[in-house]
């Protein structure tokens, strides 16, 4: 029946994924047996309204207490924590690894150096892994307290000790509007790198010519300039996370993360044109190596970035349209 289904969702989907499986027919089989022989639907109420809230039931399945991130969250806040930590970690640790390489030590400089970049270098990855830590859990704090609105598998469930009935159970999500994860990964490294790039080694967003076996930079961006945009991007990209994460625990589309998900897509692609019409952003050597690279002229490779400014700006505005659209139809999609 359904509300048994219901009612089981309800309660395995605040657990731990190898505890689910075990949870669920362990309450199941104990709604079959507290029901009649031939039952009815009354009958399948007054037996889950015995039982109880369904948040109170998973309580009860969780090893222990946690007040900051509730038994609700708390799993998935772990595996959101050691992967958002993992992904910033190592993205500035092998961003700040590949800058030294175009930063090489003077003559005359000794190993004191290296231990220097060394120290230097954990110093880094240990801010910013407390930082991005620090970001998972006031995200999740959030959720937890329901600034960011319910999500549909909590719904009916905020507060155990609340008077409950079934009327309160959520639906089972339609599997159309399911949120792959692995997406939600990938766009966490991208923004992280995006972001630590731009933050750590901006110059290393440019091209490479070999002279004499000596690599050349040609860095694409003005740094002093970009520190005009670099707040703007940070709380994007916090923004972005917070969305991410959000996904993350979702897990199912719904109209509320669709309005976000779309103020955030399009708040992006607003900076970004902004940022590529922005000839103060753009260093001029870049130019000049960009010509020495293709053997063009100076002006010839001016004009060529003018044309891909426009293809730039059409594919940002193509790509907005395209995502916020595929993102609505996913929302709108119903059970079969």
């Amino acid at each position: 029946m359904e509300l048994i289904e219901r009612y089981i969702y309800a309660v395995t989907e605040q657990l731990p994924k190898d505890q689910k499986e075990d949870v669920g027919k362990e309450l199941r089989a104990n709604i079959e047996d507290m029901l009649p022989e031939d039952y009815t639907e009354e009958d399948v109420k007054r037996v889950l309204e015995q039982l109880g809230n369904p948040w109170q039931i998973a309580e009860e399945y969780q090893p222990r207490q946690r007040y900051l991130i509730g038994p609700a969250l708390y799993s998935k806040y772990f595996t959101v924590l050691k992967l958002v930590v993992g992904i910033v970690v190592a993205v500035v640790a092998t961003i700040s690894i590949i800058g030294w390489f175009f930063t090489p030590l003077e003559a005359g400089d000794d190993l004191n150096n290296y231990v220097d970049l060394t120290v230097e270098l954990f110093g880094a990855v240990v801010q910013v892994g407390l930082q991005a830590a620090l970001w998972v859990t006031v995200i999740f704090a959030s959720i937890e307290r329901g600034l960011f609105g319910k999500t549909e598998n909590m719904q009916g469930l905020s507060d155990a000790k609340d008077a409950w009935s079934v009327r309160d159970l959520p639906a089972i999500p339609v599997q159309a509007r399911r949120i792959p994860r692995s997406g939600s990964v990938i766009s966490i490294i991208v923004t992280m790198l995006f972001t630590s790039v731009l933050y750590f080694q901006p110059q290393l967003v440019g091209i490479f010519i070999s002279r004499d076996g000596d690599p050349n930079l040609y860095s694409l961006l003005e740094t002093e300039r970009l520190q005009l945009y670099m707040p703007f991007i940070l709380i994007l990209a916090f923004v972005q996370i917070a969305l991410f994460v959000w996904k993350y625990i979702v897990q199912y589309w719904n109209y509320s993360l669709l309005t976000a998900h779309i103020a955030v897509s399009v708040l992006l692609g607003i900076l970004l044109i902004v940022m590529i019409y922005d000839t103060a952003l753009i260093n001029n050597s870049f130019f000049n190596g960009a010509a020495q690279l293709f053997d063009i002229s100076y002006q010839t490779m001016l004009w060529q970035w003018d044309q891909v400014v426009h293809v730039f700006v059409l594919a940002v505005i193509v790509i907005t349209v395209w995502d916020a659209l595929d993102a609505f139809f996913k929302t709108r999609k119903k059970a079969a």
